[in-house]
C-alpha cells in the first residue's frame, strides 16, 4: 500500500482530550464573551489583515474569496496529489466515514453529471452533504452520504505563518465539518487541526496529532449558527489557536511539525468520532465558508 494512503487512513481518530477541565471552561467563557467583538462588519472580514491578533506584522501568501470555484489548479476534491481519484481518496474508511467526497467529474463518471456538493451563495461557498441516491449506491462503496472536500494541494503549502479560515458550521449527529492541515510531501502525521466540530457548531475543538508527542485537543465553546474565524498562528516554537481574533488555547510546537503543509477543508458524514446520524439530523446539510487566507510573518525566523 502506497504511504500516503497509509498516511490518510490512520489521521483524524478521535482526540484525546487532554486539556485540563479549567483550561477548558476559562476558553469557552472568553469566545463567548467576546462574540460580539467577532461579528465586524462585512468590509472588514473582507479585507487581508496586516497583523496577527498578537501584533506581529503579516505578509499575504494565499487568497480566496469565493468569488467562483471550480476545482482544479487552486483547489482539489480528493485526497492525495491527485494521482489516484478513485473511491480510495474519497473518503476516509479507517475512521468509519460514512461519506463519499463528490464533484462534477467524478458525477460525470459514474452517470450522474448533476452530482455537485459546492455552490456558491452570496459570495460563499457551501459544501453540501446529504443522502446517497438510491440508483448510485452500488456506485460508491454502498456509502450512504455524498458531501465534499476541498484542499489547497496542488496551489498551496507553506512551513510556519498564520493561517485564517472563516465559516459557518451545520448541526445534526454525525456531521463533522473540519479545517485543517496536512503536510506537502504526503506524510501522516504531523497534522495541524484548525477546526473541528461533531455534529454541535457551539463546541469545536482545537487539535494536533504528531509522530514524537501525544495527540492534544481542547475544546471550546462559541455562539453557534453563526459565522466564526477560526485560524492557526505556527512558528518554530509553538502553535496558537484563535477564535474570531481571541487566542483560544496554544502548545510547543513538536519537533515533527516542522515542514510545508496545506490546507483541507470538509465535511464528513458519520465515523467512529460523531456517530451516525440520525433522525433529529436534517439533510441537507451546509458547512459555508466565506473565506480562506494565509500569511507569512514578516519578521525573518517567525514572529
Amino acid at each position: 500500500m502506497p504511504a500516503h494512503r497509509l498516511a490518510l487512513n490512520g489521521r483524524r481518530a478521535r482526540p484525546a482530550l487532554l486539556a485540563a477541565a479549567g483550561a477548558a471552561f476559562v476558553a469557552a467563557a472568553l469566545l463567548c464573551a467576546a462574540a460580539a467583538a467577532g461579528r465586524v462588519s462585512a468590509q472588514d472580514r473582507q479585507s487581508p489583515l496586516t497583523r496577527a491578533p498578537d501584533g506581529h506584522p503579516l505578509v499575504l501568501t494565499f487568497q480566496e474569496d469565493f468569488h467562483s470555484f471550480a476545482p482544479g489548479k487552486v483547489w482539489r476534491t480528493t485526497y492525495g496529489d491527485g494521482g489516484d481519484a478513485g473511491l480510495g481518496k474519497r473518503t476516509l474508511g479507517s475512521n468509519g466515514e460514512q461519506q463519499v467526497y463528490v464533484d462534477p467529474a467524478f458525477g460525470a463518471q459514474i452517470g450522474a453529471p448533476g452530482l455537485n456538493p459546492f455552490n456558491r451563495r452570496n459570495g460563499v461557498l457551501e459544501i453540501t452533504a446529504e443522502p446517497t441516491p438510491p440508483a448510485l449506491a452500488g456506485k460508491v462503496g454502498g456509502l450512504r452520504y455524498t458531501s465534499g472536500l476541498i484542499t489547497s494541494q496542488p496551489s498551496f503549502s507553506q512551513r510556519y505563518g498564520y493561517f485564517e479560515v472563516r465559516a459557518r458550521l451545520p448541526r445534526g449527529k454525525g456531521l463533522w465539518p473540519a479545517i485543517w492541515m496536512l503536510p506537502a510531501d504526503q506524510t501522516w502525521p504531523p497534522e495541524i487541526d484548525i477546526m473541528e466540530s461533531i455534529g454541535n457548531p457551539g463546541e469545536v475543538y482545537l487539535s494536533t496529532h504528531s509522530k514524537v508527542a501525544p495527540a492534544r485537543s481542547i475544546k471550546v465553546s462559541v455562539p453557534p449558527e453563526a459565522f466564526h474565524t477560526y485560524a492557526v498562528a505556527w512558528d518554530p516554537q509553538q502553535i496558537v489557536w484563535y477564535v474570531d481574533g481571541r487566542e483560544a488555547t496554544r502548545q510547543a510546537t513538536p519537533a515533527d511539525m516542522n515542514k510545508p503543509m496545506f490546507l483541507l477543508l470538509n465535511l464528513a458524514v458519520g465515523g467512529n468520532w460523531p456517530g451516525t446520524p440520525d433522525a433529529s439530523t436534517s439533510f441537507p446539510a451546509r458547512m459555508s465558508i466565506e473565506y480562506v487566507r494565509a500569511y507569512r510573518f514578516a519578521q525573518a525566523g517567525g514572529r
